[in-house]
């Protein structure tokens, strides 16, 4: 296995793409895999039937493994019950300014995610890039995703927005932490698997693909990693703290693929409003 960032994945793949040294490409956002569909071979594994559609490629180049969901993670020693924040809105507050770490979007997903889930939620039009302005001057912005939770738990931070499975694993794990669902709605993110075109190892790949939604492999993995399936006939959440899917409200009309097209824009234009204002 070689373990990278997508980015760094796709280089080397493309880089490779006549002579292919990798069969699996795992572990991936929704989003990229969409987008580099190009460099993956059709396959359509044994449990396509079982993944929901917007969680899987209708002409299988790729499948979805785990599903990953945003909450805030906050320090219970800084912020005692009731006082942390329930919902996306709450953040735009001046009582935050400083007070939430938050991955730089430009390196994280799951941080594009949350600013254009925030935007839609504001109208997704100009008053809603002025408000948006509030929440960048309240957020620090980290570098990694891994820093949220990391800072949060240490107590350099109120409150982060981070992913569940980093939040739960927390949680699980004794640290003085809270886990907050936003009241006002969620966006279920799909990482999954694909064969990457011209793979030498065929039909190992394809049996890969198929592991890595089997049912005793999933059930290791949210034990061990609190990462949730993305078969919809799986709920683990009397085996682990996480509510099930069903209780996770969604925002109202959000479309997390309406966003990818724009990414460059929407990027660049959150880079020159944190120059502006931090």
């Amino acid at each position: 296995m070689v373990y990278s960032g997508s980015g760094v994945a796709l280089k080397r793949m493309r880089a490779e793409k006549d002579n292919p040294q990798g069969d699996i490409f795992w572990g991936i956002s929704k989003v990229v895999l969409m987008s580099n569909v190009d460099l993956l071979e059709p396959y359509k594994s044994k449990y396509f039937d079982l993944i929901m559609p917007e969680f899987r490629d209708a002409q299988y180049h790729w499948i979805g493994t785990n599903l990953q969901i945003l909450v805030f993670m906050y320090n219970k020693d800084l912020l005692k019950a009731g006082e942390a924040p329930n919902k996306w809105i709450d953040l735009l507050d001046p009582k935050w300014k400083n007070k939430i770490a938050f991955p730089n979007p430009a390196n994280s997903s799951f941080a594009y995610t949350t600013f254009t889930m925030m935007l839609h939620e504001l109208g997704n039009n100009e008053a809603a890039w002025k408000k948006m302005e509030n929440f960048l001057a309240n957020v620090q912005i980290t570098e990694q995703s891994s820093m949220v939770p990391t800072s949060v738990e240490k107590g350099e931070f109120p409150m982060g927005i981070t992913q569940e499975y980093v939040a739960t694993r927390y949680l699980a794990g004794g640290a003085k932490v809270g886990v907050i669902y936003p009241e006002d709605g969620n966006s279920i993110q799909a990482e999954g698997v694909g064969i990457i075109k011209g793979a030498k190892h065929r039909s190992a790949a394809e049996k890969f693909m198929d592991f890595c939604n089997d049912k005793s492999f999933r059930e290791l993995v949210i034990k061990d990693q609190f990462r949730r399936p993305a078969r919809k006939d799986l709920d683990f959440s009397k085996i682990v703290p996480m509510p099930p899917l069903s209780k996770i409200k969604l925002m109202p009309g959000y479309v997390d693929t309406d966003y990818i097209k724009d990414r460059d824009k929407i990027l660049a234009r959150i880079k020159d409003i944190i120059l502006r204002i931090k």
